[in-house]
């Protein structure tokens, strides 16, 4: 029987970021992302890895490097950045919600000014969306009417709505209370299922193990060691990832 072969969406080519000259938030990053992969980026704080997450889109730029997405070079001056940014996705910590409209508008604008789609095309797919992740009663509330993990799931569809090929979330439930985090991992754990690439910077090591294709461990701005979950939780191989896995274990 023969393995279907994923084609290769994002590919990372020595990718280099540096602050004032002397700090390197990242120092020579490599890495392929394949078409329908979920890949976890862990490692600690101050490691690079929501910096990596950045660069990606061009949300900051890269001092060095390459990054080709869909077969574009990023960092050809040349490209139109912010035609490939409507193909990324992008879930922070926090919510970036726009507080004087209703959640059917802040998912709504960005396609119908964007992407010149139609009033009702556009609020069509919101809807669908928002009863996908249960939230269709609040299409007509405000941000500061909802909890911090409604918010959070409103920002995922919010992005989805513009039909993305890559979903990049950085640390989405860090800013949660614990009891709301489940509800945001169980729409990313749905997302997965249905094909979707994504890139997740995590420090929910239980949701890295169970839903990553790939898992990248990052240390002092470079990548110590990737692997399936498998291989990197159940036998790690340098000292850095063991020692930092082990603080997990122990809690």
């Amino acid at each position: 029987m023969s393995v279907e072969k994923k084609e290769t969406l994002i590919q990372v080519q020595n990718l280099t970021k540096t602050f004032g000259g002397s700090v390197h938030a990242l120092n020579g990053v490599s890495t392929d992302i394949k078409k329908g992969e979920v890949v976890c980026v862990i490692g600690p704080s101050g490691s690079g890895k929501s910096t990596f997450l950045r660069c990606l889109n061009r949300l900051e730029d890269p001092t060095d490097g390459r990054i080709i997405f869909a077969g574009e070079d990023l960092m050809d001056p040349k490209t139109d950045i912010d035609m490939h940014r409507q193909k990324m996705g992008m879930v922070f910590q926090h919510f970036n919600l726009f507080p004087h409209m209703s959640i059917l508008k802040n998912m709504t604008i960005a396609p119908m000014k964007l992407q010149k789609r139609g009033k009702d095309e556009a609020e069509g797919q919101a809807m669908k969306l928002l009863e996908r992740v249960g939230l269709a009663d609040r299409a007509n509330a405000y941000p500061s009417q909802l909890s911090g993990g409604q918010k959070q799931r409103i920002a995922i569809v919010r992005a989805l709505c513009m039909n993305p090929e890559v979903m990049l979330f950085d640390e989405p439930t860090s800013a949660l209370d614990p009891e709301m985090v489940g509800e945001v991992l169980s729409v990313m754990k749905k997302l997965a299922n249905d094909g979707m690439t994504m890139l997740v910077v995590t420090h929910e090591m239980a949701f890295a193990h169970d839903i990553s294709s790939k898992v990248v461990f990052m240390n002092k701005g470079v990548i110590c060691e990737e692997g399936s979950p498998y291989e990197l939780f159940g036998n790690p191989k340098k000292q850095e990832t063991k020692d930092f896995l082990a603080r997990f274990i122990e809690r």
